[in-house]
């Protein structure tokens, strides 16, 4: 099996013919075809449908053509590594939502500019579920809250502190914090999110009893049901707050103020952490939630 070989099978998967991967690879279609055939009858299958035409990947070629890219992709680091070009290659990052909203687009943008060979493929989900899929190696890294534990196999690096804050409908006249959050509707931000869970310990720890009128995993949805006079919620408050809606006033809370982390994690030994590593420093330089010190135990980091 031949490196090149693989980059053709994804060349076909990605163009979609054999006829139009030639033109990207640089070959004829008689030397993809060939390629692709000695392949085939090393591996013993076939990888293709060929009673469609043109042919289609099967379900073997398209589970291949994953792993053939993961080779091709590690194989292109190497290369960039030993001869010491820029960062380049794919990396699949995940990332809540709510961070979509703030730090990560400013931090996209100077990717972009700092490695414009570096592509990124971004899925979005909840942190417990990317946190998961980034220890079996489905995606490279991801952009979470920081977890109580952090699960064998991964390790996390701070990336930013963002304070949470309350918001309210603008014609609210309280700032009291405490007395708002017992006497108005709350909209819960979803209990399933890490951010979620560490907001309903805040309340627990405040001995603060709600009264819930909704639960939503959408920070956009929330800005607008507060802005609507429908409730008050606890949320991240960073540079997307203020520009996403007029309608709400954001309160900062106090005695105890509340933070909550943002960290990259990746698996121990990741083949892609030369890539994690230069998106992390970009990161760091983008967080809008101040200075970051990792001496400071979790349950204490604030913005210094």
């Amino acid at each position: 099996m031949e490196l090149r070989q693989l980059r053709t099978l994804v060349a076909i998967a990605d163009y979609g013919s054999f006829v139009a991967a030639a033109d990207a690879v640089s070959l004829t279609q008689s030397a993809v075809s060939l390629q692709i055939s000695n392949l085939e009858n090393e591996l013993g299958c076939s990888l293709f449908d060929r009673r469609l035409r043109p042919p289609v990947l099967n379900e073997r070629g398209l589970t291949l053509v994953e792993h053939a890219r993961k080779v091709a992709e590690l194989c292109e680091h190497i290369t960039n590594i030993a001869d010491g070009r820029d960062l380049a290659g794919t990396i699949t990052l995940g990332a809540v939502s709510t961070s979509q909203l703030g730090l990560l687009p400013v931090a996209l943008s100077e990717v972009r500019k700092r490695y414009p060979k570096l592509r990124i493929r971004l899925i979005s989900g909840l942190s417990a579920e990317l946190a998961g899929r980034t220890r079996t190696g489905e995606i490279d890294a991801a952009l979470v809250t920081e977890p109580t534990v952090l699960a064998d196999g991964l390790v996390c690096h701070t990336v930013a502190v963002e304070p949470l804050g309350l918001i309210v409908p603008e014609g609210l006249e309280s700032e009291d914090t405490k007395t708002i959050l017992k006497q108005q509707p709350y909209i819960q931000f979803n209990k399933n999110a890490w951010a979620g869970q560490q907001i309903v310990q805040h309340l627990l720890d405040l001995g603060i009893k709600t009264s819930l009128a909704m639960e939503i995993d959408s920070l956009e949805a929330i800005y607008r049901l507060v802005a609507q006079g429908l409730g008050v919620s606890i949320i991240p408050l960073n540079g997307a707050t203020e520009s996403m809606l007029s309608g709400i006033k954001t309160l900062v809370l106090k005695d105890p103020p509340l933070y909550r982390t943002l960290v990259i994690v990746e698996r121990t030994a990741n083949p892609r952490a030369a890539l994690v590593a230069g998106i992390v420093e970009i990161l760091r330089s983008s967080g809008q939630g101040g200075h970051i010190d990792e001496k400071m135990p979790g349950n204490a980091r604030q913005v210094l």
